[in-house]
């Protein structure tokens, strides 16, 4: 259980420093957002390959046309769509700001899952996005916004990182639909690689840049984000779901809103205006809200399991 939790804070330190890299490649100002998610999630696919080439091995998979479609859909929406639009937030508002707003992706699952996987909807679910919508509200001051004091720059990014969010929601459900079968490595590492070829279309047909903008200065922190975030970040997640359980290593996106925005005044040097703070409170309770519920639905599960098993 111990290595679960060391797992735990691990996932949650990785996760929590998204956006902070990708606030300082876009401080340099020399790469594309949608060039950085090609590079960082081709270095994340080519690490966490051999470990994905072991599975389908092991599990004798073979993927068909369907597969490869649905994989490629799951790519396309995480990395081509959702981590673009969150690099292309951090480009206009602060990493902090941008890191708690895509912490509410699990609010925008919610109804995701209830009209795609047909999941019932609890009182006490809809009391958790209440709560974490007000938050946001709070993050988007609309007093200020209307006087259009704070610069729309601010707007955009906040607007950017709310679309990751929903988008990523989005994903999230519908990778519900598979990703057992398939298993973790297998499905992001391919997910992965259909994401980068979708990005890398993009950037041939509008004429972007590919490679060219890589120097000195922001080659190690490509490298971090690919290797660390994307690759050893969910070697390290999947690790907690397996010491302790699914809804346990969730307690990763209950820490990070409050860690990014910690990290982000020690790394960046933000400053955090009171509505942020306020924000950041209600989304956490929110998350906490929603978490607890799940847990307590999940305990309730393992008992029903445990008692049909002894009878």
């Amino acid at each position: 259980m111990k290595k679960g939790y060391i797992f735990i804070l691990l996932t949650a330190i990785f996760y929590s420093t998204q956006e902070i890299s990708g606030k300082m490649l876009a401080q340099k100002g020399a790469m594309d957002p949608f060039q950085v998610m090609m590079i960082v999630f081709l270095i994340g696919a080519i690490i966490l390959l051999p470990m994905a080439v072991k599975d389908i091995k092991a599990k004798k998979l073979k993927l068909t046309g369907n597969d490869l479609g649905y994989l490629a859909l799951c790519g396309i929406l995480a990395v081509s769509i959702s981590m673009s639009m969150l690099q292309f937030a951090v480009t206009y508002t602060k990493a902090s700001t941008a890191a708690v707003l895509f912490c509410t992706n699990a609010v925008f699952t919610i109804p995701f899952a209830y009209f795609i996987l047909k999941e019932k909807i609890k009182g006490i679910t809809i009391v958790s996005i209440i709560v974490s919508l007000i938050g946001v509200v709070i993050i988007f001051n609309p007093a200020k916004v209307m006087e259009g004091i704070g610069g729309s720059k601010d707007l955009i990014g906040i607007c950017f990182a709310l679309v990751a969010a929903v988008v990523w929601s989005l994903y999230t459900v519908i990778s519900k639909k598979r990703i057992e079968v398939y298993g973790g490595y297998v499905f992001n590492c391919i997910s992965f690689f259909f994401g980068v070829i979708a990005l890398l279309l993009l950037l041939i047909v509008t004429g972007r840049p590919i490679f060219s903008g890589i120097t000195l200065n922001n080659i190690l922190v490509l490298l971090y984000m690919g290797i660390f975030i994307k690759a050893v970040g969910y070697i390290c997640y999947l690790g907690a779901i397996k010491e302790t359980s699914a809804v346990t290593a969730s307690t990763v996106f209950l820490i990070k809103p409050a860690l990014a925005t910690i990290l982000a005044i020690l790394i960046l040097g933000e400053s955090i205006e009171v509505n942020v703070v306020i924000g950041i409170v209600f989304i956490i309770i929110g998350s906490i809200i929603n978490y607890s519920s799940n847990k307590k639905a999940n305990d309730l599960k393992k008992v029903a399991n445990t008692s049909s098993a002894e009878s």
